[in-house]
Formats: structure tokens, sequence, C-alpha cells
């Protein structure tokens, strides 16, 4: 904490302190990761998850077939299956990581507003 965040804790009484604290403690990773299920976006993400789940799944049933076959064509061609869904799931989850940092800087922007507002209401 620097000396800012000090000042405004001591220009702060017991009431808005509760409530900064509320909107300003970091959340964890497990914490942040579900709170992209809620809210307007969340269906999307879900969708998104959901899309992710199916081309893994997909993914591993090809690359399980790819082991199991012997020929060489059918090798190959389960091979670049199982690589194209096993890249598409990971480029799925990979798209959730933007709203993520959205998420970590609008709530920033939440306890920024909520400081100015509580200082400017004690002058």
């Amino acid at each position: 904490m620097d000396t800012l965040d000090k000042k405004i804790s001591e220009a702060l009484d017991d009431e808005d302190r509760e409530i900064l604290d509320k909107i300003g403690r970091d959340q964890s990773y497990t914490e942040q990761a579900v709170s992209l299920f809620r809210g307007k976006g969340g269906w999307m993400n879900w969708i998104l998850m959901f899309t992710h789940l199916v081309w893994f799944a997909v993914g591993i049933y090809a690359a399980w077939k790819c082991y199991a076959v012997t020929d060489v064509v059918e090798v190959v061609r389960w091979g670049l299956l199982a690589a194209f869904f096993m890249l598409s799931a990971v480029i799925a989850k990979v798209g959730l990581l933007p709203a993520l940092q959205a998420n970590r800087v609008l709530r920033a922007l939440k306890r920024l507003e909520m400081q100015v507002a509580l200082l400017a209401a004690k002058r």
C-alpha cells in the first residue's frame, strides 16, 4: 500500500472503509474466473466454454483414433483432425482472457470512483 492509499484510508470512517474494502479487495484467480459467467456477458462466456469442451472432447477422440488406426493415410487424417480441434479448444479458452482483464480494469475503476466520491463528500 502506498502513501496515497494510506491517506485515503485515514480520511474514511469505518462504514466507508468497509464499503471500499468490499469493492477494492483483490479477487483470487478462481473468483475472477467464476465471475466471467455472471453479468451481461456471462451467456456468451458459457457458450464459449461449452464450445471449448466440445472441441476438446472431439480432439481427444480424434487423437485416440489416430493412435488406434494402422493405415498411414488414416493416421494423418485423424492426427490433423486432433491437432485442429485441440488448437481450436485452446483458442476458445484464450478468448476468455480479455474479458478477465476487462473485469479487473473495471473493478479498479470502480474503486477509484468510490474513493473520489467519498473524499468529495467529506469536503
